[in-house]
């Protein structure tokens, strides 16, 4: 606990310690009940200074205009974890008494002696302050093993760190006016919310940059990024789009710029026209999360935004554009309502990449995209804010959100939607009033449905039995009503017309075509992900052996109208294999006639998979040979890559080493200057080598390449062969893994590497030695702290017991300077997960 008064006058440290309530034990030795601020509403805030580089530290001045709204004491209290106030003070007055409750991140004003302060006029004070760098002020300096040696600093805050770097009122409900300027090095440059409005040249000093905003926002939208940035600029319109990155990270960022444009496009013919002045994607090293959404720009991972062509890299980037709309535009009352824009964000994602996912149009709803899992509730009042970041704001919100659509109807849905979007302008919204706006369109029975889902946990679940027609029989349970729309099975006849099947709750339905040619689909609009009401492992291999296969067509005519389902259904059924019967010769066409970039990707690994059977005629096999030769020499389908385990079963009609001959040979020069893209090395992580010449090969890219993100998959790739390696070969392996963690200090390169150091471990502590000593480096680097936790629990993982040999590894960390958790990990290894 720390109390600081500055304006010296009878009772000021009294009343400065009455400010924070628990402190009054401490500050006076009892007293009178504690006291609370009053209510406040902060108008604007305006930051102004300079990171220091060499004491990890914001040091600025924050001005703070406000009003007091309640009745109680002249006081307010702030949201503060900043290391060190310096002074409060009145805007051209004198100083203000304040205190500090440290284990609150709590910063308390008096403001009975101003003006004003009584009658709820505005006050303008300013915090003079010092904010550590950390995990929400991010200071990433030039590192060891990064081929872009570029620092970068930059602000995450949600959804509570904002009181890390600058002290505020952090609630996402109240938004006020921002400013930031700073003073930067002559060659680097800042990117933040609102419009550029100073950038004055300040000679050897560098230059002042300013920017500030024309509307309100709460603080966890509120961002800065420094650094020495090139930026790649584009337009929609009279919009301005922009991409920025550190000086020479390389990737496809003009073709960035075109997808922002393209997906604007299509998130305006749904809602309503983008809301800010600009939109700059900045793509930042050792970014904890995948990307972060702020007003009119978003700060994203380096390794996941610079591939266009993938969809990985497209949909986190539609993802965080989507948030310009739900999440900045209006974002949510509570943390509790987090769902609402993490939900929409997620459901918006997919819509803007139906280019490449629905080329027919069909219009399906994106149900087998979503991501979720049991016990999530998509609203969780239980769960802290940093904890509610679980799949049921994401994937099962969006789950019930395409629920709503779908029986709302797509312009009702998107008409609520854009309703809410002007209604609550520069505002927030909370649960009970966003599912209002469906309910005329729902009617009062789907309504409270939606209600009650909001608050399952448990999923609905299919257990899945044989019939004696060769079908099966399914039963659904939703045990906790989270089933706001129904389950439905389509099968399609010779004739173009379909039979509905519903799965009720509770009923037992017989799942077999009632004709041979009948072809099965399940959940016609793609409103739920089915896959994961599957918990049970015999339910699991009973779905796989008796429903997946009747998605499969078995005959010509089946072909044809398997050819006229949307892009999600022909994906579905295309995991489970090629229609039966189709011939090498007909691959080419039938790929073409696919309905999205994904289903074509896919089907290239499910002919591998034909042309690698067990008993295949040898004409027939070489005939796969020259097709797939064809097919996969020739452009890649890379939007669809993500979506592919492996091409490896190709191995048995042709050889990637031939095949890719000229592109391995590029690997061994290890990628410096670049020359194979990474979305290309995607497609090449795809197969197998042998693994002496995966391992010169990869491994050249995972310590040279131009690309950090080259150099994970590199290492990911690797990591990969060591399930049924030659135990003769595996002590190159782990010595090559080893060897890493001394080459680098990029978090990411790190991470992947300590997952390889793990599974290529020895079985006693002496025979990791080398990697013991590579972990002791890893932790007493300063620009890897961001990795200290997961290297403590390897080091452990390496010890394999010895209980001396791990209490060595602590020893030899005497003085390093540690994270927090990693400090506490080493104390107690047994926490590591």
């Amino acid at each position: 606990m720390h109390c600081t008064v500055q304006k010296h006058r009878p009772g000021a440290f009294r009343v400065a310690c009455l400010l924070l309530g628990s402190l009054v034990a401490a500050c006076s030795g009892g007293g009178p009940a504690p006291l609370e601020g009053s209510a406040f509403d902060v108008e604007r805030y305006d930051l102004r200074g300079e990171f220091d580089w060499e004491r990890g530290r914001l040091v600025a001045t924050l001005g703070i205009t406000l009003s007091i709204t309640g009745d109680g004491p002249r006081s307010v209290v702030l949201d503060s974890a900043v290391a060190e106030v310096k002074e409060v003070r009145q805007q051209g007055g004198g100083a203000l008494p304040h205190a500090i409750d440290r284990s609150r991140g709590a910063l308390a004003v008096d403001l009975s002696s101003v003006p004003g302060a009584t009658r709820g006029e505005p006050i303008a004070i300013e915090i003079d302050y010092e904010a550590l760098s950390g995990e929400a002020l991010r200071a990433v300096p030039a590192r060891l093993g990064d081929p872009v040696a570029v620092r970068a600093v930059y602000t995450v805050s949600e959804p509570l760190g904002a009181s890390l770097w600058m002290p505020c009122h952090d609630a996402p409900a109240d938004r006020a006016l921002f400013s930031v300027s700073m003073r930067v090095d002559g060659g680097e440059a800042m990117i933040a919310n609102g419009d550029l409005v100073v950038d004055e040249d300040l000679g050897a000093s560098g230059h002042l940059v300013r920017y500030e905003t024309a509307y309100p926002l709460p603080t966890y939208l509120m961002a800065f990024a420094i650094g020495d940035f090139e930026v790649e600029r584009g337009a929609k319109g009279d919009l301005p789009i922009a991409v920025w990155r550190r000086r020479g990270l390389p990737g496809d960022h003009g073709e960035m710029v075109d997808e922002l444009a393209r997906a604007i496009g299509r998130f305006e013919e749904l809602l309503v026209p983008y809301p800010f002045e600009k939109y700059a994607l900045v793509l930042l090293p050792d970014f904890s999360a995948g990307g972060v959404e702020h007003a009119g720009i978003s700060f994203q991972r380096e390794e996941r935004s610079t591939q266009p062509a993938l969809a990985s890299d497209l949909l986190l980037t539609t993802h965080e554009l989507a948030h310009q709309w739900f999440g900045d535009l209006v974002t949510v009352e509570t943390w509790d309502d987090l769902w609402i824009k993490e939900g929409m964000a997620t459901l918006l994602e997919q819509e803007g990449v139906r280019a490449y996912t629905d080329e027919s149009r069909a219009g399906t709803l994106n149900g087998d995209e979503l991501g979720l899992q049991g016990g999530d509730a998509v609203r969780d009042p239980a769960l802290a804010p940093d904890d509610k970041y679980t799949s049921g704001p994401y994937g099962r919100a969006a789950w019930l959100l395409t629920q709503i659509r779908s029986l709302a109807g797509e312009e009702a849905f998107w008409s609520a939607l854009r309703g809410v979007l002007e209604a609550h302008r520069f505002g927030s919204i909370g649960t009970d009033e966003f599912l209002d706006a469906f309910a005329p369109a729902l009617g009062p029975e789907a309504t409270a449905r939606a209600r009650r889902a909001v608050a399952a946990r448990e999923l609905p679940s299919l257990a899945v039995e044989a019939a004696p027609s060769g079908g099966a029989f399914v039963t659904l349970r939703d045990p906790e009503g989270a089933l706001v729309a129904p389950l439905e099975l389509a099968w399609i006849a010779g004739d173009g017309l379909a039979r509905v099947q519903t799965l009720a709750p509770g009923e037992r339905v017989e799942v077999a075509p009632a004709r041979p040619s009948e072809l099965l689909v399940v959940d016609p609009q793609d409103r739920h992900p089915e896959w994961a009401f599957l918990g049970a492992e015999r339910d699991i291999e009973a779905y796989a052996a008796l429903v997946a296969p009747l998605r499969v067509p078995s005959d010509p005519d089946g072909v044809s109208r398997f050819l006229d389902l949307a892009g999600a259904h022909q994906l579905a059924a295309l995991q489970d294999g090629l229609p039966e019967g189709l011939a090498p010769d007909q691959l080419d066409a039938f790929v073409d006639d696919l309905d999205g970039e994904a289903a074509r990707a896919v089907a290239l690994a499910a002919a591998c998979d034909a042309a690698g059977a067990p008993g295949l005629d040898v004409k027939v096999r070489d005939a796969w040979s020259r097709v797939l030769t064809d097919a996969l020499t020739a452009a890649p389908y890379s939007y669809g890559l993500d979506y592919v385990g492996s091409y490896a079963a190709c191995d048995a009609v042709l050889s990637p080493e031939a095949l890719f001959a000229e592109d391995w040979a590029a690997l061994e020069t290890g990628l410096a200057s670049g020359g194979v893209s990474d979305a290309r090395l995607l497609f090449l992580s795809k197969f197998r080598l042998p693994p002496e010449r995966a391992l010169l090969a990869w491994g050249k890219v995972a310590l040279a390449s131009s690309s950090v993100r080259a150099r994970v998959l590199a290492i990911r790739h690797l990591t990969a062969y060591l399930e049924g390696l030659d135990p003769a070969a595996l002590p190159a392996w782990r010595a090559f893994f080893a060897g890493v963690l001394g080459a680098t200090d990029v978090a990411d390169v790190l991470g992947a590497d300590l997952r390889a150091v793990a599974a290529s471990a020895a079985p006693t502590a002496a025979g990791n030695a080398e990697a013991l000593a590579g972990l002791t480096r890893v932790l007493r680097s300063r620009a890897a702290r961001s990795v200290h936790p997961a290297a403590v629990c390897t080091a452990f993982a390496l010890t394999a017991g010895d209980g001396p040999a791990f209490a060595r590894f602590v020893a030899g960390l005497a003085g390093a300077e540690l994270t927090a958790p990693a400090a506490a990990l080493l104390r107690s290894p047994a926490h590591c997960r």
